[in-house]
């Protein structure tokens, strides 16, 4: 009989360092694409290196250098998504810059590596991570769940040979995170995540696959839904979409609410209002909503996973990969003690009433 050797646990984007160019090297890089390009500052990133610059009319840009082992496809998947974007909605995503002979995307050898470097414009707000919460935000969730209700609606159709590209944050890979539960140093933490990964296996995997998919945005965090300073609680626009793929739809609005879950350290309140805007752009299905509170938690347990195990691997950057961990880990014990089903009916309850308060 044939046997197979199982190949060990790796994603070669994720274990090599992030570019470490100069900001002489970047500003010779940019004028690529800008005649005199000022630099401003860098901008904060995981695995690639970004930029901003401006030009002589004020206008900002940001450069984008991808990491030496990001596939050319997955960049390409990004810039036409973006395009498509522009022509199917009236949102504020960043623009696909063009550099002067006419490309969207540039390898350059840069400290004997080679690098895929794109230009995008520059999309100003404020984070909502680097503000604080508005009293009201109950109308802040709501208008983000129908920005990411937009989106998804703008994305319907798009069609590209790469969206199906490996990517650990794609709900699909939960099951992959078993091989690296042992980066978790704490032994009931570790356990605390494998029931969230045995809970996936044994009562989402299945039913999941029977739902609609599409290319999805997959990273609507705090730190890229931005907002006016004037008005905190409308979103002005969405940045980074690096971690895009095609998955299941209704994993969009449970990332988002992953990120507000731990917010709020409570699953309903931080799902509810998300859902409500979202359906009225692009309404979840019964089926999709009833996945949606595990979706959540898996999310939540997804991410602390990933995070100690980056942690461990890349220690230079530990403080910016873990960041407060510790309260997700709070969140994650806590709503293991609720039941996905119970939330998800008193989720079906709030859409179907049109209630604005739990």
């Amino acid at each position: 009989m044939k046997t197979t050797t199982k190949q060990p646990f790796s994603y070669p984007v994720l274990e090599c360092p992030a570019p470490q160019l100069t900001k002489q090297q970047a500003e010779l890089v940019s004028s690529a694409w800008l005649n005199d390009p000022v630099f401003i500052r860098p901008l904060a990133s995981e695995r690639d290196q970004n930029f901003l610059f401006k030009n002589q009319n004020e206008q900002k840009f940001v450069l984008k250098v991808a990491n030496t082992k990001e596939p050319f496809g997955v960049l390409d998947l990004q810039n036409k998504a973006l395009e498509h974007l522009e022509k199917s909605t009236n949102l504020v995503l960043p623009k696909v810059i063009l550099d002067s002979s006419g490309k969207q995307i540039r390898q350059e050898e840069i400290n004997d590596n080679q690098h895929y470097i794109r230009m995008v414009s520059y999309v100003e707000g404020t984070p909502i991570g680097d503000t604080k919460q508005p009293k009201d935000f109950k109308l802040l969730y709501f208008n983000m769940g129908s920005f990411l209700g937009l989106l998804g609606q703008g994305l319907k159709g798009f069609i590209h040979k790469n969206s199906n590209h490996r990517l650990l944050w794609d709900v699909k890979e939960t099951e992959s995170l078993f091989e690296i539960m042992n980066y978790i140093g704490d032994k009931k933490k570790q356990e605390l995540v494998k029931r969230s990964l045995e809970y996936f296996v044994e009562h989402i995997k299945e039913p999941l696959k029977k739902l609609r998919s599409q290319v999805i945005h997959n990273d609507m965090n705090p730190d890229n839904v931005l907002v006016k300073q004037d008005a905190p609680t409308k979103v002005s626009g969405m940045i980074d979409f690096g971690d895009m793929v095609f998955a299941p739809l209704v994993n969009d609005l449970a990332v988002a609410a992953a990120y507000q879950t731990v917010t709020q350290q409570n699953l309903l309140t931080g799902t509810c209002y998300l859902l409500e805007g979202y359906q009225k752009e692009y309404p979840l299905t019964k089926d999709e909503i009833i996945l949606l509170p595990s979706l959540v938690v898996n999310r939540i347990a997804m991410s602390l996973i990933i995070a100690e195990w980056r942690a461990t691997t890349h220690p230079e950057n530990k403080e910016y990969i873990l960041g407060s961990i510790e309260k997700t880990w709070v969140v994650l014990k806590q709503i293991h003690k609720e039941q996905p089903k119970e939330t998800a009916n008193q989720l079906i309850r709030f859409v179907n009433k049109g209630k604005n308060k739990l």
